[in-house]
């Protein structure tokens, strides 16, 4: 147990309260902490495979904490994507709390949520704690079996009648596509922080959950070796990390929810290395940006062939992602739109453009969001630098404006003049992060 994170004083009351409590006072027994970051049902077996994989080696102790996710938040209130940051934050604040006051030794995470789990990670990190993330794999949603329609058939099938209006409502609540938030944890995997296969197996599959015990026995080496995610998050880790996900077609935005435990490691990172990565390594599917309407670094990312003619549409903007969703199967935005997904920094949008994907529209709409989203048919330009927070460029996008995705050039560019521009910088309310914790 990790006795040296206290004064002398707070280490004689730590060892009578783990006493009275029947945990092991003795330096020699390392203190494994289980931290479930999951509302879901199926995360108390995982969980409990963890603990065993843990328990395995006599004589650990282990402690199972439960944390607030922001998925979960989401779900009983949706949040615009403008609180993502702060919740990040307080989720770091919530394993340092967890690992000082416990002088924990060794991390698991367990998560469904990468907004939750890159702030749990920080935390460990900060805290030099040796970490280990289980995500919850993935699961086909009780919506999607109830009505048998694939999650990518689903706006469709809104548009075709097939769906009432209640059972649309239900989907927005809760439709994701399977592996949509799990880029994240394919790079986390990548670094050696999940084990080989954990974020894409079925949920409380047979592999699923000898990976959770793979997990327990893993963290309970790294606490021998003192292998902390400082050692992990390196300059060459990063590249490694930059390449994986060029390779693998991971969606970019994932790279900047990642860059976050790098900076925290004092790794300073720039966000043109991952155009020089795609330059250097003959990527096809994603292309650096400049332009009127970038102000920083942007990537547009496709599937299939690069398109060879600029993608010109009115701009439809939203800084609430339920709102987009509602506007989109409602049938309220026409082809030939991008629609401009603001203030979605570390959140998920890939539901978002998989529904234009099930409505047939791959080709008529695209997207341009500071979120994640992972590759799809739809032509979508990610923000790296500045994101919409910023009240730069792409913060001041408007509705009506004129954008223009032009791959072959490299440019995203808006009609609006600079001069116009920088009167909506004025008179703009966004000058920082919405934070109500």
């Amino acid at each position: 147990m990790n006795f040296n994170t206290f004064s002398p004083t707070a280490k004689v009351l730590k060892k009578i309260q783990n006493h009275s409590n029947g945990h092991p006072t003795s330096s020699e027994v390392p203190c494994i902490a289980v931290i479930n970051a999951s509302d879901a049902l199926e995360a108390k077996a995982l969980v409990n495979n963890v603990v065993a994989g843990i328990k395995f080696d006599a004589g650990v102790s282990v402690y199972v904490h439960n944390v607030p996710s922001f998925g979960y938040a989401n779900k009983i209130n949706p949040m615009t994507a403008k609180y993502a940051d702060s919740f990040r934050r307080i989720a770091m604040q919530n394993a340092l709390a967890i690992i000082k006051s416990n002088m924990i030794d060794g991390v698991v995470i367990v998560a469904d949520c990468d907004t939750t789990a890159c702030g749990l990670l920080e935390g460990c990190l900060l805290a030099n704690c040796p970490a280990m993330v289980m995500p919850l794999g993935t699961s086909d949603l009780p919506i999607v079996e109830k009505i048998g329609k694939p999650v990518v058939q689903l706006a469709g099938a809104v548009t075709g009648g097939q769906i009432t209006k209640l059972d649309s409502d239900e989907i927005l609540k809760h439709a994701t596509m399977p592996n949509a938030q799990y880029g994240f944890f394919h790079l986390l995997e990548n670094l050696g922080l999940c084990v080989q296969g954990a974020g894409t197996n079925k949920r409380l599959s047979g592999q699923q959950l000898a990976a959770g015990i793979q997990t327990g026995k893993a963290v309970t080496e790294l606490t021998r070796d003192l292998k902390s995610p400082k050692k992990i998050f390196t300059k060459d880790a990063w590249t490694n990390v930059v390449d994986f996900c060029l390779t693998n077609q991971c969606g970019l935005g994932s790279l900047y929810l990642l860059s976050t435990l790098f900076n925290a490691n004092d790794i300073k990172l720039t966000h043109e290395s991952t155009g020089e990565r795609i330059a250097k390594l003959g990527i096809t599917h994603s292309v650096k940006l400049s332009g009127t309407a970038v102000g920083g670094v942007a990537y547009a990312q496709f599937k299939g062939e690069k398109p060879s003619a600029p993608f010109t549409g009115k701009s439809w903007v939203y800084r609430d992602l339920e709102d987009a969703d509602r506007a989109l199967l409602g049938g309220n935005i026409p082809s030939g739109s991008v629609v401009v997904l603001q203030n979605c920094v570390g959140v998920n949008v890939s539901a978002f453009a998989h529904a234009i994907q099930g409505m047939g529209k791959a080709t008529e709409i695209a997207i341009a969001t500071d979120g994640v989203c992972e590759i799809t048919d739809v032509l979508t330009v990610i923000l790296a630098s500045p994101n919409s927070l910023a009240n730069e460029e792409f913060a001041n996008i408007q509705n009506g404006d004129t954008l223009e995705i032009d791959i072959t050039k490299g440019r995203f560019n808006t009609n609006v003049l600079s001069k116009e521009l920088k009167t909506r910088q004025k008179r703009s309310t966004v000058k920082k992060p919405t934070s109500y914790f």
